[in-house]
């Protein structure tokens, strides 16, 4: 056997700062949120509209089309999605109660869904030349039509913001790797701890193959180590009840820390929290506590991070999520698959464009921390139910890197990025 190499490193930055530090103002109303998101975005998609439409059209407020009467114009808004069969609080309050049974959905589209507009003061509903079978509420865009009357807006055409600007890829004069996992599940461990073990002897060149491991610069965890699935509660009639942590997670927290010891000990680790992880359950999510972490959390290797996550590696940009936006896109909008829904989130230029309608998120005031502010070299989803990924390009020739993560404990897989070239797969680690 040929003598382990050195593993490749790259220079790291934690990007995340505006995820990790959430707002700390809890008075303000939610609807603060689509306020602050039309504000920030409203200056990306006036150059939208100068680049495609120039001064052809004017610009009207939605409050002022009625006295206006533009024959057509352009307004700027945020889109709102009125869905009857959305879940509803008190729905749910009645059928955890056993008032009134409820059907179980899991996609929340119907055709009797109604598209609207609004901005600051005014809300139009929007027909015409836009599928609102695609869209979510709370993704900003402009619209080129006219005010039909009874509060109604014809649309001709739509813009979104679109990619950002992207900075150009860094060479690399050979292979580097990036391994993505996710939905390790420790709490049914037992089923797969020979998958794990696979892993960790991968990653320590246990297996040969020096040559490509040595050149794995980086493991990112994306989420839902400790449970890929809620824990089934108890039946109650009480209105409040009290849930409090299980033996079982507090086994499989300190096997995830014995996990991260072995895997820092070889590879740089990046552990994102998710859905059903223990941290703060609404959007951005910040690091896992490093008390979880007595043993790992003593290497400079391991690295509690945010989810939403964004970093670089000698300047090249990665940025994803543990997995809850995109699924909640692909349940309020007709989207079949995860790419599809990733994809909008950069043309849509927001992470999380369902936050705070359906998806739980801080209420911020003063900025909305999941527009993108540049465009990424690779976007990733983690607990995704299988691998897949493809290479997309923006109008000014960005080009991103789309990975959907499969969940570990259900496949086996983790991915294997080449931020040389983006070139992507997976490696099994299914026992035979």
């Amino acid at each position: 056997m040929s003598n382990p190499k050195e593993r490749i490193s790259l220079k790291y930055t934690n990007s995340s700062n505006k995820f990790s530090e959430p707002s700390a103002e809890y008075n303000n109303q939610y609807c603060s949120i689509y306020l602050t998101r039309l504000k920030c975005m409203e200056p990306l998609l006036m150059e939208r509209i100068e680049k495609k439409w120039g001064d052809k059209y004017p610009i009207c407020k939605l409050h002022k089309l009625t006295e206006e009467k533009y024959n057509k114009c352009v307004v700027i808004g945020t889109v709102f999605k009125d869905q009857k069969l959305k879940p509803s609080v008190l729905k749910q309050l009645a059928e955890g109660n056993q008032l009134i049974p409820q059907p179980i959905l899991t996609h929340f589209t119907d055709e009797s869904d109604l598209l609207f507009m609004e901005d600051e003061v005014q809300r139009y509903q929007i027909v015409g030349k836009i599928d609102g079978t695609k869209l979510v509420t709370g993704i900003t865009c402009a619209l080129l039509g006219t005010d039909i009357g009874k509060g109604k807006f014809e649309v001709d055409e739509h813009i979104f913001a679109e990619f950002r600007e992207q900075v150009e890829r860094p060479i690399f004069e050979s292979a580097v790797y990036v391994l993505f996992v996710s939905g390790l599940n420790l709490v049914d461990q037992a089923n797969f701890a020979p998958n794990l073990q696979l892993l960790i002897y991968w990653l320590s060149g246990a297996f040969g193959d020096h040559d490509k491991v040595s050149k794995v610069c980086r493991v990112i965890i994306a989420g839902n180590s400790i449970r890929s699935d809620a824990p089934k509660a108890k039946t109650t009639i009480s209105m409040i009840s009290k849930v409090t942590e299980s033996s079982d997670t507090i086994e499989a927290v300190k096997s995830l820390d014995d996990f991260l010891l072995k895997l820092c000990q070889v590879v740089d680790v990046d552990v994102m929290p998710g859905e059903h992880d223990p941290s703060n359950h609404i959007l951005p999510q910040k690091p896992m506590h490093f008390c979880m972490f007595p043993e790992s959390s003593q290497y400079k290797s391991f690295n509690q991070v945010s989810n939403p996550y964004r970093c670089e590696l000698d300047g090249f940009k990665l940025l994803g999520s543990s997995g809850q936006p995109i699924r909640d896109i692909m349940r309020f909008a007709d989207v079949s698959t995860s790419l599809e829904a990733m994809e909008d989130c950069l043309i849509w230029n927001h992470l999380a464009p369902t936050a705070p309608d359906t998806l739980g998120c801080f209420p911020y005031y003063d900025n909305d921390p999941f527009i993108i502010d540049d465009c990424p070299h690779t976007f990733f989803c983690g607990n995704q139910p299988e691998f897949a990924s493809k290479i997309v390009t923006g109008a000014s020739g960005q080009k991103v890197c789309l990975i959907s993560i499969p969940d570990f404990s259900k496949t086996f897989e983790a991915v294997l990025l080449n931020i040389q070239n983006l070139d992507c797969q997976t490696i099994s680690f299914e026992t035979r």
